[in-house]
């Protein structure tokens, strides 16, 4: 129990990734709060937790707008007495790319909102809090497309890899306070994301013709990682669990890649 007695914050908590670092952080004993746009997901997710015997708690919240972001911390703090651990989960894919021209000038910026601008707004948000408190985690969802520079979702990629600086920068700033802040780089995971990316590929590009979405991300794992298997929700909410633990208070400014090994320095 290495969260025990501890709030966390997991935006985005309700599917995919979100959820999984949700059950993690509560099978090791923290209460958890889900702001998601999708509110229904996080509700059913926060049934899950209260099953396990944790306090769960969701709002609606759009993490491109600042005044949600306040208003979801303001409630959290009041009915879960608390914040210890943020970790910036919500996300959203562009439409493919390759070349880069295909994207257009609102996936663009819609993107750098749900993926970048959001990581600010919350940080914004809650570091005078961690600040007076001399203590906190800040957690952000990266991705091996942000040190890749993934050429098939250019304004994703462009987005995490902001995410992996801001991370760096925020670290540097709010060390002396006694915060850590982290990023995870999950790799290559089966969501509705990479079914989508899949299903286009296939669509594409002539060497996958015939295939099925999920027969071209299985192909993918196999050429692209080391241990030629994909990666999981959970494997990204363990790595959530030790950056919020005590055991990771001197890691900070770090981007941890759960890949398979697909991404190495």
């Amino acid at each position: 129990m290495r969260l025990a007695g501890k709030v966390a914050v997991v935006t985005g908590g309700g599917a995919g990734i979100g959820r999984g670092i949700v059950l993690c952080m509560a099978r090791e004993g923290a209460d958890v709060a889900i702001p998601d746009i999708q509110d229904a997901n996080a509700q059913s997710v926060v049934k899950e937790v209260l099953a396990m015997g944790r306090k769960a708690v969701s709002m609606r919240c759009d993490v491109t707008r600042g005044a949600d972001v306040q208003a979801a911390f303001d409630r959290i703090r009041k009915e879960m007495g608390k914040i210890d651990v943020l970790v910036n989960n919500a996300g959203m894919a562009s439409a493919p790319g390759m070349p880069f021209t295909n994207n257009s000038e609102e996936d663009w910026d819609r993107t750098y909102a749900v993926n970048l601008k959001s990581v600010f707004l919350t940080c914004k948000a809650l570091a005078p809090y961690f600040i007076e408190r001399k203590a906190g985690r800040i957690i952000n969802i990266a991705s091996i497309a942000g040190p890749l520079a993934a050429m098939t979702m250019p304004p994703y990629s462009v987005a995490k890899g902001g995410v992996i600086t801001f991370t760096r920068v925020i670290a540097k700033e709010l060390a002396p306070h006694g915060v850590t802040v982290n990023a995870i780089c999950p790799g290559v995971l089966w969501t509705a994301f990479w079914e989508k990316l899949a299903q286009h590929i296939a669509d594409t590009n002539p060497a996958f013709k015939g295939m099925t979405a999920r027969q071209v991300f299985d192909k993918r794992v196999g050429d692209v990682i080391p241990m030629k298997r994909e990666q999981t929700p959970e494997d990204i909410g363990w790595a959530a669990v030790f950056l919020a633990s005590e055991e990771a208070r001197n890691i900070t400014g770090q981007a941890l890649n759960v890949d398979g090994g697909s991404v190495m320095h």
